[in-house]
């Protein structure tokens, strides 16, 4: 009995000197932080949120020149005005730093006076209205989001100008989250009016390439190059593609922010 217990002290002595993933803070990865922007737009006026930073964690913000900062102070106003992908991650040593968390940070669009769903009735995901397409806000990544605006049958929106506008290139914000069934692959027409007698007609097709397992904010851009009044776009919504377990079925086309350049 006595040689049990002394055999049973050397095992429990050796097991707690013996240093595992679980015991060593230098094992352990941070949780990638909720981080988001007050604007989608670059201006000395969008600043970095991060709600939810625990206090005693800080937050590296690797800038588009390749500065880094480290702040400690989740209030802490950093302007992201410059064009460009921010990178972002939270750091508390010796801890390992979470994930990078990018901003995608974009110019300015010309000024739109309104933009309407024009499809009846309205999907289940139009929380937010119409006015979401056009808040210069970037949406959570969670389609449950009120930024977001979907559908996974045919709609259009209707966008409006105060005067007639050259319109360059029109940039959509779309999420990709093939899990939810939530797959950008679509049919696009855009119907061009310049004034009641002269209508122009521009068609694309588009589908985002991922992996199924992750879940991105995706901007996607058209060639437009002429003026108008007044926009009609109509959204074709393609079924789910081969590799998918849904494929045959309609995907759902999830649209956040509409810019005019």
């Amino acid at each position: 009995m006595i040689r049990i217990l002394g055999l049973f002290s050397v095992l429990l002595l050796f097991g707690c000197k013996k240093q595992t993933t679980y015991t060593e803070a230098s094992n352990v990865q941070l949780a990638t932080p909720l981080i988001n922007s007050s604007s989608l737009f670059a201006t000395e006026n969008n600043k970095i949120e991060a709600p939810y930073l625990d206090a005693g964690l800080g937050l590296e913000v690797n800038s588009i020149e390749g500065k880094k900062r480290t702040v400690f102070n989740s209030k802490e106003n950093i302007a992201l005005d410059e064009i460009g992908t921010y990178r972002l991650r939270t750091v508390n040593p010796p801890f390992l730093p979470s994930e990078w968390v990018e901003l995608k940070v974009l110019p300015e669009g010309k000024a739109i006076e309104s933009i309407d769903w024009i499809t009846d009735p309205k999907p289940n995901y139009f929380k937010g209205g119409s006015a979401v397409l056009i808040d210069g806000k970037s949406a959570d990544f969670s389609f449950h989001s009120k930024g977001w605006t979907g559908a996974n049958n045919p709609f259009g929106l209707k966008v409006q100008f105060d005067t007639t506008t050259r319109v360059d290139s029109l940039t959509l914000g779309v999420l990709f989250n093939p899990s939810a069934w939530i797959y950008p692959i679509s049919e696009l027409r855009i119907k061009i009016q310049k004034d009641r007698s002269e209508v122009i007609l521009k068609d694309f097709d588009f589908k985002v390439e991922g992996n199924l397992n992750e879940q991105k904010h995706i901007f996607l851009s058209f060639a437009v190059g002429e003026e108008a009044n007044e926009m009609q776009l109509d959204f074709i919504p393609k079924n789910l593609p081969e590799e998918h377990t849904g494929a045959g079925t309609p995907a759902w086309l999830f649209l956040d922010e509409l810019i005019i350049y």
